[in-house]
């Protein structure tokens, strides 16, 4: 078994302001601590300076190069704590600042890690009840105040997350393998705009159809390099049991939406992005082309598994809220406060 998600998902656990040495060994010293025998010190650290974001972020510059001839060489990538789980790239035409910035937030690296593995976790073990209520608290806590509110988790936070998942190391290995292709799927959407702007294809000032076009492109990237280590023409660095993880992203996404309505009777709009169901839509139907071939059996099955949990966090979120059994957990001043601060 390689080591590269676990230790991955250990150091996200730790992302804090940017200090990423204390992090590194922190993350380090944490998977040492919870699964003693499996992996050495220098073996973390060899994954870890291996298999990061900025790795995945020269992958995908490679293979827009190859599959779309476009280099991508005046973009760069930003991943400091701005407080938010989205993705974007900034480009200051205006005053004709190069380069260009890809910016996935160290909060959406941490957050994301944590959701798939109490969500996969809460699905394995759903009949044990205490394992049940601390993946349910663990997910109102990562979608009200990591997501919604943008506070980092803390080093107390990802203990108590670990604890639950025991030495379970199927749980950090789905985890880990999703997240890695959630992140080249959101690096390739930002770089698809990049691309898109370099064709003139996006000049046609729909926003929600540009945004379309983006996620086939991410997508079709991701699909293909799950589809070429399936055949052997390249090393597997996307599992194809991983392949709708893009789309549980979207349902992330959902689950954020739905808490922020419930919590705090916020109603999400959006008028530059396709709605989440369009946009799954999409992406299942170039899924099912057939261009597109690898056994897809696992990843239907883990997809299904994952929806059961979506749909049950949902429920006892409601169902919860209306007792009063949150109250203690809604934060309008915080909420106020985080909006100033994106406003600004």
């Amino acid at each position: 078994m390689t080591s590269k998600y676990m230790v991955q998902s250990a150091y996200d656990f730790f992302k804090s302001n940017g200090d990423t040495a204390m992090d590194n060994n922190q993350g380090i010293e944490l998977m040492l601590e919870k699964f003693p025998g499996y992996f050495t010190k220098e073996q973390l650290r060899a994954d870890m300076q291996q298999y990061n974001v900025q790795s995945i972020f020269a992958l995908v510059k490679e293979y827009f190069q190859r599959e779309y001839n476009y280099a991508g060489n005046d973009i760069e990538l930003n991943n400091r704590y701005q407080r938010t789980v989205n993705s974007y790239i900034y480009n200051d035409e205006e005053n004709k600042k190069e380069p260009a910035v890809v910016h996935i937030d160290e909060l959406f690296e941490s957050a994301l890690v944590a959701f798939f593995l109490v969500t996969f976790k809460w699905s394995k073990d759903f009949d044990n009840l205490e394992t049940y209520k601390g993946c349910f608290r663990h997910m109102l806590f990562l979608m009200n105040e990591v997501c919604i509110l943008g506070e980092m988790q803390g080093a107390n936070a990802s203990r108590v997350m670990l604890e639950i998942i025991g030495q379970d190391l199927q749980i950090m290995q789905l985890a880990g393998d999703c997240y890695w292709t959630v992140l080249i799927f959101s690096i390739a959407h930002e770089l698809a705009h990049a691309y898109l702007a370099s064709t003139g294809k996006n000049r046609d000032g729909d926003l929600k159809q540009e945004e379309a076009k983006a996620d086939l492109i991410a997508y079709d990237i991701v699909l293909k390099i799950i589809m070429e280590g399936c055949q052997g023409s390249h090393k597997i660095i996307l599992e194809p049991y991983t392949y709708l993880a893009p789309l549980m992203y979207m349902d992330f996404f959902d689950l954020i939406f739905y808490t922020n309505k419930v919590l705090y009777h916020v109603t999400y709009t959006d008028d530059t992005h396709p709605a989440l169901e369009e946009r799954k839509s999409f992406l299942l139907e170039l899924a099912n082309k057939d261009e597109y071939d690898f056994d897809n059996r696992e990843g239907n099955d883990l997809y299904s598994a994952f929806l059961d949990i979506s749909d049950e966090f949902k429920e006892q979120v409601n169902l919860k809220y209306k007792q009063g059994k949150l109250d203690s957990i809604i934060y309008f001043e915080e909420k106020n406060q985080m909006r100033k601060y994106m406003d600004e």
